[in-house]
């Protein structure tokens, strides 16, 4: 339903009940929430509710709630708020465990939820991609791609209920060979924060099929401006896939020392340099097996004893005696090769070879091969901790599940660090200790590319040591800055801190991004302070809209 809004008066201060009315005949009154009590897409425990599940140093509460369905109703609906100088907060579900849920930077700001937005428009199997709007998950994309017998893996991150579209904006990832999935999108449709349509790379052309195939375009490559910024809502995205494989190699690499991730992080980025190994290998420590025992043996729990509440760290005596107990490694790498059935026993020797120069490394693999002429589905071969068979799932929610003793809470540090395994080990030393001095637990999952590695601390945590976590969370970063390193994503709590370590040329970057920011949205409607980036009027910066026009 279009609305004229050629009377309204000028911009002035925000007008939200004013707004609301405006949208809510926009949008239709189901789907739009007064309060963000409910409305949104069912997470933890089936709850609806906007905001962040394991809050942080402060709330961050979500205003009122807005859900479209169209990109016609978005155009209105971004018009409406320049008219009406309301902010929006764009979540495409809001599932982003550990980096804040749905909460805005900015209290009060209207959520913009696009998880109506369900439309899968194209799936092609001959060239590998698909194009959905951002209400598709990683689990319907396969469902569907399951319900029309299709030869295609998609890259799935470790849990698969969030967005296609949210997750790639936000430089997510999974254990394909398509596990960058930001290196994989094609083509975007984007809503600028004028209310204008833009289509990017070869979507420029007017219905153009190599729209989800050449990112490049002409003329200057505007996707990047849109991942982790404010700058569009993004409405459709292509994404590429892999096609599936005739055979596939599971192989785990496990080794004995702590010392011993320097070679084994070295051997692992070489082979993926060399193109042997074709997706990222994840990296787990011997604590995060052990916990993962612990759920399933409750003589493991209970010999953690009070430990087991994560609201303090676990003595590291406690740790190495149960793992020597069970056998467990001091690190355990899990990765696989896929392609043609004449092509595994070669790639497999060569990596069997490279980690002859480890020392102590014990490897374990496991092949499946497709009956002649036909491809592999991921669910016919063995799952690991982490889906490198394409298939999403929801285990790793949960442990956030329970509600015993309060639940568990999580938060992700998550910099990026060269890939010799030298640094890493260096960073990782130094993160443990802090991480043991706030009386807390180092949850080690790393993710080795060819040339950088996403080492993330899960710090699992009881909610009564929320505060810990959040001074733990500044220490790390200050650790980090030391070494010449910074997150590629972080909570909602610490975007601002994170963004002040862009110092380059006294802060170049933000001044640029900033500069952007007021050109192309000198109202501020869309998604203030996300990534840091703000417009110059700094009394928008720090503006709360809760209550206004009340």
């Amino acid at each position: 339903m279009s609305q004229d809004l050629s009377s309204q008066p000028g911009l002035g201060p925000a007008r939200l009940d004013e707004f609301l009315r405006f949208v809510t005949a926009i949008v239709g009154e189901d789907n739009v929430s007064q309060d963000p009590s409910s409305g949104g897409p069912v997470g933890l425990d089936g709850s609806t509710k906007y905001g962040d599940p394991f809050p942080l140093g402060r709330a961050h509460a979500p205003g009122p709630a807005i859900r479209p369905e169209t990109v016609d109703q978005i155009r209105e609906i971004v018009r409406a708020a320049n008219v009406f100088r309301v902010p929006l907060w764009t979540v495409s579900l809001g599932k982003n465990l550990g980096y804040g849920g749905s909460a805005p930077v900015v209290d009060g700001t209207v959520i913009l939820d696009l998880h109506r937005m369900k439309k899968i428009i194209e799936i092609n199997e001959e060239y590998a991609y698909a194009m959905v709007e951002p209400g598709v998950t990683f689990i319907e994309l396969y469902e569907e791609i399951q319900r029309r017998k299709l030869n295609l893996w998609i890259s799935v991150p470790a849990i698969g209920w969030g967005s296609v579209v949210g997750n790639t904006l936000e430089r997510g990832f999974g254990y394909t060979p398509e596990a960058a999935h930001y290196k994989q999108q094609c083509g975007m449709e984007v809503v600028l924060p004028n209310g204008d349509l833009l289509r990017t790379g070869m979507g420029v052309v007017e219905d153009s099929p190599v729209w989800p195939l050449y990112s490049g375009g002409f003329g200057p490559g505007l996707d990047g401006i849109f991942f982790q910024s404010n700058y569009g809502i993004v409405t459709k995205m292509g994404i590429h896939m892999s096609p599936a494989p005739e055979a596939y190699t599971r192989i785990l690499v496990d080794v004995p020392k702590e010392s011993d991730l320097t070679p084994l992080v070295g051997a692992m980025s070489d082979l993926m340099r060399r193109r042997i190994v074709g997706n990222p290998p994840h990296l787990s420590h011997r604590m995060v097996m052990l916990i993962t025992s612990a759920k399933m043996n409750p003589k493991i729990a209970e010999t953690l004893g009070s430990y087991a509440k994560f609201d303090r760290h676990i003595p590291d005596e406690l740790i190495d005696s149960l793992s020597t107990t069970l056998g467990l490694p001091a690190w355990r790498a899990g990765f696989a090769l896929y392609g043609p059935p004449e092509a595994q026993a070669g790639l497999l020797e060569a990596v069997k070879r490279r980690f002859q120069s480890v020392e102590g490394a014990v490897l374990t693999s496991e092949t499946f091969t497709a009956a002649p002429g036909e491809f592999l589905k991921g669910e016919d071969v063995t799952p690991d901790f982490l889906p490198q068979n394409g298939v999403p799932s929801l285990d790793h929610i949960k442990p956030f599940t329970a509600k015993e003793d309060g639940g568990l809470w999580h938060n992700c540090y998550a910099p990026v660090i060269p890939p010799s395994g030298r640094e890493l080990y260096e960073w990782y030393v130094g993160a443990k200790k802090i991480t043991a001095e706030h009386d807390l637990n180092f949850f080690a999952d790393f993710h080795v590319f060819d040339r950088y590695v996403i080492s993330i601390n899960i710090v699992n945590f009881h909610p009564s040591a929320k505060q810990r976590l959040y001074h733990l969370q500044f220490a790390l970063m200050e650790h980090s800055k030391r070494l010449g390193y910074m997150e590629y994503r972080t909570h909602v709590s610490f975007m601002d801190a994170t963004a002040a370590h862009q110092t380059f040329n006294h802060g170049a970057f933000g001044r640029f991004t900033t500069l952007l920011k007021d050109a192309i949205d000198p109202n501020g409607i869309l998604s203030p302070g996300k990534s840091g980036v703000w417009n110059s009027n700094d009394k928008l910066q720090r503006l709360s809209i809760q209550g206004a026009g009340k």
